[in-house]
């Protein structure tokens, strides 16, 4: 994901970064790996839903500070990817967000199986981190 800046949108009263936007980050971050792996000019209508999500803040961002997120593939199997997105300041740790994520066709409201082309890109990140 391409780096970013904090913005005063981000902070709540305490000026402190909200919550949900550490979420949201992530959420945008698993959306761009979703559709790489899906492929962007793809017509399909699959989709991904995430099923769980843990967030663990370890640093304080603060406004303006700039933001990298680094996303790494921890598992996949036939139809759930794992990632774990690193959220970044100037080369410091500030949160990690863990994302279990399912594929999910929305017009049978079912969980299904990846297509080739999502397995391959999958299989093409190499071996799982985790």
């Amino acid at each position: 994901m391409p780096g970013k800046v904090v913005e005063q949108d981000w902070l709540d009263k305490l000026d402190h970064v909200n919550f949900l936007t550490y979420q949201r980050i992530a959420d945008l971050a698993s959306l761009e790996i979703w559709q790489r792996a899906n492929g962007v000019v793809s017509k399909s209508e699959i989709q991904f839903v995430m099923t769980e999500t843990y967030v663990r803040y370890i640093r304080e961002l603060r406004l303006g500070d700039p933001l990298k997120v680094r996303t790494s593939l921890i598992a996949w199997d036939a139809k759930r990817f794992h990632l774990l997105h690193r959220l970044e300041s100037a080369g410091n740790l500030a949160c990690t967000v863990e994302t279990m994520n399912l594929c999910f066709d929305p017009a049978s409201r079912r969980v299904i199986w990846f297509t080739d082309t999502i397995s391959g890109n999958f299989a093409s990140w190499g071996t799982p981190t985790g």
